[in-house]
């Protein structure tokens, strides 16, 4: 065994590791973002157009931080899934 220390490095999560983390309750707009599979600046936008990431979304203030809650986020994800499986054709 080395007596080197090793470096710790920490792994940015997936993500579905971050949607499906039930100790995160919220992430940052750019996280969402990438859990919704678009670009930081399209969420930003949608964030300053209407205050919601989407629809059933809201962005809220922590501080300096905006955030988006992750209860809200897997919520309106389901929905729009269940939505999507209405309109499949058989």
């Amino acid at each position: 065994m080395s007596d080197i220390p090793q470096s710790r490095t920490k792994q940015t999560p997936t993500p579905a590791e971050m949607l499906n983390d039930p100790t995160r309750v919220c992430v940052s707009i750019s996280q969402a973002a990438q859990i919704l599979g678009v670009a930081k600046s399209t969420a930003h936008m949608a964030y300053k157009k209407t205050g919601c990431l989407i629809d059933g979304v809201p962005v809220m203030r922590v501080g300096a931080r905006l955030v988006v809650s992750l209860g809200a986020l897997r919520t309106a994800l389901a929905h729009m899934e269940s939505a999507e499986a209405e309109r499949a054709p058989f």
